[in-house]
């Protein structure tokens, strides 16, 4: 199972930002991969929140996609 999880280091232990669906003294593998930016790592949750309910905002209203389109065979070159 791969599982991509925000993490921050609080000068001794890693604080997932969300809960983990793990048991207590589950032995996981973890690769640290630092954000390109800092600014990435220094955004809040709130903040991302806000810029979510901002892009959501600003969707184009009445855009579907006709069910035809959704179709396997028509998402998929065999």
């Amino acid at each position: 199972m791969k599982t991509l999880i925000h993490a921050r280091y609080d000068g001794k232990v890693l604080i997932p930002e969300e809960p983990l669906q793990l048991e207590e003294g589950q032995i996981v593998r973890l690769e640290i991969i630092a954000p390109a930016c800092q600014s990435e790592a220094s955004l809040s949750r709130e903040r991302r929140r806000q810029a979510l309910r901002q892009l959501v905002a600003t969707a184009v209203e009445g855009a579907s996609i006709p069910d035809e389109a959704l179709r396997r065979e028509n998402l998929y070159e065999d």
